[in-house]
């Protein structure tokens, strides 16, 4: 009995964190919309790698239209994430963080899928690839006002 009491009370908080991490990608997304500049971009790219857990589930089930329409609003999410980070020069190295995470994540999961799903999340891990990669870029390269004072 005691098992059982167990078991009914993990399920019903796994359920309630589910529920929950499904509000939070919501909010999440909201929040992302309104900020600006650099925490914008910060928010972007945590957005998408929560994203890359709701595809994965999606195929999981079953449910590969859906998972692919996920994939696709990943690579939005993190094109945001990227064009937000190189234009204002803020939040840069976490920006970075979190969409390579992402696409370490994508990695895991392409490995599980069949042939025919597999070349659409590979491309958008090619593409979250050369986003961090303009990141890293944008981090290291100086700055136009800098160059301008040295010549």
């Amino acid at each position: 009995m005691r098992r059982l009491a167990s078991i009914l009370v993990v399920l019903t908080l796994a359920a309630a964190l589910h529920g929950k991490d499904q509000k939070s990608v919501d909010q999440l997304r909201a929040e992302a919309e309104k900020a600006g500049g650099g925490h914008q971009a910060l928010l972007y790219a945590e957005l998408a790698e929560r994203l890359v857990d709701q595809a994965d589930q999606q195929f999981t089930q079953g449910e590969s239209v859906k998972a692919h329409a996920t994939i696709q609003e990943i690579l939005s999410v993190a094109t945001k994430a990227r064009d937000g980070g190189v234009s204002s020069r803020r939040k840069l190295k976490e920006t970075e963080i979190h969409l390579r995470l992402t696409q370490r994540r994508l990695e895991d999961v392409r490995r599980t899928l069949s042939a025919d799903d597999r070349p659409e999340v590979e491309a958008v891990e090619k593409k979250l690839s050369d986003f961090r990669q303009d990141l890293l870029n944008a981090m290291f390269s100086p700055r136009k006002e800098e160059e301008k004072k040295k010549k």
